[in-house]
């Protein structure tokens, strides 16, 4: 029954096709994403068939304007190559979620602004998951003008959505000690190098034994780990080498006991298997931060943690930006500038101090 249901259809990807065979020549048209959108273009296709001896030809210059779904298809497999695994992966999702389903079967030439613009407008998800929606519709969009596909590239008129700035919210170093006693003790070491190290979680989870360095008391990040898929780090800064606190180092101590010799990876899950963000989350970071009896936060607040407590107690900012890899002390002035301490921040009182130097001075060389 399933067979006759999908006759003349071809999955490929997350896409259907009209297939027949019609002699020695092969039919074949993209539909959609959907299996009963697909299955009612078919039907009509058949129909168009029986009724005309063939499928009706199209109008003058439509041979030259592909489905949006062909497209994609293409950038897809262009672009596969070029762009980081988790970042195609994500990509991929927007598409098959949210972009195929809207666009898919739509001639590239035919999609206007407005209907960008009130699809964006539907999208209920955050405004930082709309804006990256946007970015493989962009990208397919610029090949197809670059192509000469089409002459208007309507995407490029698109404007991103505004995004706040997310809140930072985080430990204090009495929280930070409570989850620490709190959390699984499997666990614990990871969390102490995300406290005490700033690193993003896919960097500790894709650290490894041979880039940690206990006698010098550094360790060098130069991957990251995401669903399983290492890949580079999040930009050229990134890749650096920190250094161990005493706590991080006692906790790698520890580590190396735990899983030494167990994998090439420094911190396992309790199965033995590199570590994954939503288990960590869902099940260990959690229930660690509500056994605490402190307020929730996400496990990126590990990083905002490590950066405000080392920028309150007068850590030189440089050092701070290097440990956290951030490209620029404009990103630590931007984030963290209201956890920076009276005596290293610009509160007036050495330009004024300056100002009153420099006009005794110059009332003095008057006299």
């Amino acid at each position: 029954m399933a067979k006759d249901k999908n006759r003349n259809l071809v999955k490929r990807g997350e896409v259907w096709y009209f297939r027949l065979r019609k002699g020695k020549q092969v039919i074949r048209k993209t539909l959609s994403t959907s299996i009963t959108e697909a299955r009612r273009l078919r039907d009509d296709l058949l129909k168009d068939m029986s009724l005309y001896g063939d499928i009706r030809t199209p109008q003058a210059g439509q041979d030259e304007n592909p489905l949006f779904g062909e497209l994609a298809e293409k950038w897809y497999r262009i672009r596969s190559k070029q762009i980081k695994a988790s970042t195609m992966r994500d990509y991929r999702s927007s598409m098959n979620l949210h972009i195929l389903p809207k666009f898919g079967n739509r001639p590239i030439k035919e999609i206007t602004y407005l209907e960008i613009e009130e699809f964006k407008a539907g999208l209920e998800v955050s405004t930082k998951r709309i804006n990256n929606i946007l970015v493989p519709m962009r990208s397919v969009f610029t090949m197809a003008f670059k192509e000469g596909i089409i002459k208007d590239n309507v995407m490029a008129k698109v404007d991103n959505l505004r995004i706040e700035d997310p809140t930072i919210n985080p430990l204090s170093l009495d929280e930070v000690i409570k989850v620490l006693e709190c959390v699984h003790p499997h666990y614990r070491s990871c969390l102490t190098i995300l406290f005490f190290t700033g690193l993003r979680f896919g960097e500790m989870a894709a650290l490894k034994w041979r880039n940690v360095h206990l006698d010098r008391k550094t360790a060098k990040i130069c991957e990251t780990l995401v669903y399983g898929e290492e890949g580079r780090t999040k930009t050229k800064k990134s890749n650096r080498d920190i250094d161990l606190l005493p706590p991080a180092i006692e906790a790698l101590i520890d580590q190396r006991k735990r899983t030494g010799r167990k994998s090439g990876y420094v911190f396992l899950d309790v199965h033995g298997k590199p570590l994954n963000t939503d288990h960590m989350r869902e099940v260990i970071w959690k229930p660690a931060v509500e056994k605490a009896g402190i307020e929730y936060r996400p496990m990126m607040q590990t990083r905002h943690t490590f950066a405000t407590i080392s920028l309150s107690e007068g850590e030189n900012i440089g050092w701070v930006q290097h440990m956290l890899g951030h490209s620029s002390l404009q990103m630590i002035f931007t984030k963290y500038y209201a956890w920076m301490p009276k005596g290293t921040r610009n509160d007036g009182s050495a330009f004024m101090k300056a100002y009153y130097s420099i006009d005794l001075d110059h009332k003095a060389g008057k006299k």
